[in-house]
């Protein structure tokens, strides 16, 4: 039973995220198709931001490729995508927003982006390494003597490394939505975006940040599913 309840979380998930993949695709595409009615450039953009905040020090850079974008605190540096570095279209405008508002978050110190910046590290190979750890405790308890303990301690060792990676999944998407909050709040504010672009902006930034929620809701299936694999084995002890 407890697989079967799995197999329909798992479908759901997958569904979900399918739909949020598709949903984000049209999105930027169709964004990137508007030109921005400010007629500003995603780097002017990131420049007026960081200035209206009082963040200095951080210098814009082009990274080749799609969905390179990003802050990067310990290098002082936000990196912009081909679709964009020196665009002016909506999407430039809101994805280059987006990044900066990371770099506010992090001038402020915001509690839950330290937090974010704290478990990244680990929590890659958390992700990886838990469901191994996991199944090598349900090997052991298959081979291990009655009555012994190893195989689940070994199970549990397992969950609380994942747990690492869940957490750091949990954090993640308030600091994201926040980030898009205050790009948004600043898009509106210093129009960078007409008007009549505000609402797909805002659509658009929703759809990215929703990814994360899918990321989540995944890591929260699989956590669910170690747990029951390593509760089984320990019911058969």
């Amino acid at each position: 039973m407890d697989y079967i309840i799995y197999l329909v979380c798992a479908g759901i998930v997958f569904i979900w995220s399918l739909i949020v993949q598709a949903n984000l695709k049209n999105k930027m595409q169709k964004g990137s198709q508007m030109r921005a009615g400010s007629g500003k450039t995603a780097n002017q953009v990131v420049e007026e931001m960081l200035r209206a905040h009082d963040v200095y020090g951080i210098t814009i850079e082009h990274k080749p490729g799609n969905l390179t974008d990003c802050y990067s605190p310990k290098e002082g540096k936000i990196y912009l995508s081909d679709a964009t570095y020196g665009r002016d279209s909506v999407t430039a405008i809101a994805v280059a927003a987006h990044e900066a508002g990371h770099a506010v978050q992090d001038k402020e110190n915001m509690l839950l982006y330290e937090v974010r910046q704290l478990l990244a590290p680990a929590a890659g190979i958390a992700s990886r390494v838990g469901p191994y750890i996991v199944l090598a405790g349900v090997l052991v308890s298959a081979y291990a003597q009655s009555g012994s303990d190893i195989g689940y301690t070994i199970g549990t060792i397992g969950i609380v490394v994942y747990f690492i990676a869940f957490l750091f999944y949990l954090v993640m998407l308030p600091v994201e939505r926040n980030a898009s909050n205050r790009a948004f709040k600043d898009m509106k504010e210093f129009g960078w975006v007409s008007n009549d672009q505000l609402s797909f902006a805002r659509a658009a930034l929703r759809a990215a940040g929703d990814t994360y929620a899918v990321a989540l809701a995944s890591s929260a299936v699989t956590l669910i599913r170690l747990l029951a694999i390593r509760n089984s084995r320990g019911r058969r002890r």
